[in-house]
C-alpha cells in the first residue's frame, strides 16, 4: 500500500514540526506545504511543492492535509478540505467554539473523511505509563486529580495571535487548559458533570486570559483542579498531572517522567533527559500523526475520535460562561456529541 500523501497548510512553529514529523512516517509521503508568507515556502524538503494559498494545494493530489494555521481558521480550512475529499489532521483546539466544530464533525460524516484532532497528550510515554498504571490498580479507585501548565511564553516561541481572541478564542484555558481537561477525561474514564473557576490577565494584558483556574466534578464523584498561566517572566515550564487515588498517588511530570507511591513504596521513571523541548514536543506530534495515517490505512476510526476533542472544547466553554458570570454550569447533555 503506498504511503498517505499529505499536504501541510501552514509552515509556521507547530507546521515545520508537523512537516518534520510526516517526513519520518513510513505512513506518509509529504508532498506539498502551504503557506500565505512566500519566504516560508521558499527552502522545502526535496520532492515538496509549495503552494501560496491552501485552495491551489487542495487542488493538487493529495489524500490528506494537516492543518497548522490561528483557530480561527480552523472550521472554514477543514470544511474547504472535507469538500475536496480530503481527510483532515488538524491541531487543538478543533475550532474557536463548539458550533464550528459541530459543523465539522457533520462535513466529515457526510464525505465518509477522516476528521482528526491533534491531541498530543495521548501519545506521550510518560502519560501512557502511567494512565496504564492507573488502570492496573496500582493506586487504587481514583480519588481526585490536579493538573497544570504553567508557561512562560517566551521559552515556547510561540507566536503573538496566541494572545489574541480574534484569532486563538481564548487564553491559556483554550490553548493550553483543553490538553488537561482532555487528559482528565482519559485517565478517569469518566465525563465532567459541573465546571466553574475563574480567569484574569495579570501578565500580559491582553484580550484573552493569561491565568485561570478550572474546578471540575465528574459523574462519579471525582473532583479535579486544573491551573494555567501563561507567564511573562522566565519560569521553568511546568505541565504535572497529579492522580490521588484510595491506595496510591501516582504525577507525570509531563516532557520528564513520572513518580509512584504506594504500599510498595515510591517509584521513578524519567524518561527524557536532557533533549530540548521542542524534541520531545516532537515525540506527541509524532504519535497523532501515526494515529492519523494508520487509521487511515487500515479503514478504522481514529484514537481519540473528534467527537471526544468536541466535547474538551465544549467543556473549555462551559468554564468561560462559569468564569465570567460566577456561576456552577452544569454540562449535563449540552454539546453531548
Amino acid at each position: 500500500m503506498r504511503p498517505l500523501r499529505v499536504g501541510a497548510i501552514g509552515y509556521g512553529y507547530t507546521g515545520k514540526i508537523h512537516a518534520q514529523a510526516l517526513l519520518a512516517e513510513p505512513g506518509a509521503q509529504l508532498t506539498a506545504i502551504a503557506d500565505s508568507q512566500p519566504d516560508r515556502i521558499k527552502d522545502l524538503p526535496p520532492g515538496v511543492r509549495g503552494y501560496a494559498n491552501y485552495e491551489d494545494l487542495l487542488k493538487s493530489e493529495v489524500d490528506a492535509v494537516s492543518i497548522c494555521l490561528p483557530t480561527y481558521l480552523h472550521c472554514k480550512v477543514a470544511l474547504d478540505a472535507l469538500a475536496c475529499d480530503k481527510h483532515v489532521l488538524v491541531e487543538k483546539p478543533i475550532a474557536v467554539n463548539v458550533e464550528e466544530a459541530e459543523r465539522m464533525l457533520r462535513a466529515a460524516r457526510t464525505t465518509g473523511c477522516v476528521l482528526y484532532v491533534g491531541m498530543t497528550h495521548r501519545f506521550y510515554p510518560e502519560l501512557r505509563e502511567a494512565k496504564k498504571l492507573v488502570d492496573d490498580g496500582a493506586i487504587g479507585d481514583i480519588v481526585a486529580c490536579t493538573d497544570c501548565a504553567l508557561e512562560q511564553l517566551g521559552f515556547l516561541d510561540l507566536p503573538p495571535w496566541y494572545l489574541q481572541r480574534q484569532f486563538a478564542g481564548g487564553g491559556t484555558a483554550l490553548t493550553s487548559g483543553i490538553h488537561l481537561v482532555d487528559r482528565l477525561r482519559w485517565f478517569t474514564g469518566d465525563e465532567v458533570k459541573t465546571v466553574a473557576g475563574s480567569a484574569a490577565n495579570p501578565y500580559f494584558g491582553s484580550d484573552v486570559e493569561d491565568a485561570a483556574q478550572m474546578f471540575l466534578r465528574f459523574e462519579r464523584g471525582i473532583s479535579a483542579e486544573i491551573t494555567l498561566a501563561f507567564m511573562r517572566e522566565k519560569h521553568p515550564l511546568v505541565c504535572d498531572l497529579r492522580v490521588i487515588g484510595s491506595r496510591g498517588t501516582i504525577v507525570v511530570h509531563t516532557w520528564c517522567g513520572y513518580e509512584l507511591w504506594n504500599a510498595s513504596g515510591h517509584r521513578e521513571n524519567m524518561i527524557y533527559t536532557d533533549e530540548p523541548h521542542v524534541a520531545k514536543v516532537q515525540v506527541g506530534i509524532a504519535g497523532e500523526i501515526a494515529e492519523f495515517c494508520s487509521s487511515i490505512a487500515s479503514g478504522r476510526s481514529p484514537w481519540p475520535s473528534a467527537e471526544e476533542s468536541t466535547r474538551a472544547l465544549a467543556i473549555v466553554m462551559a468554564f468561560y460562561r462559569a468564569a465570567k458570570n460566577g456561576e456552577i454550569i452544569e454540562l449535563g447533555d449540552v454539546h453531548a456529541v
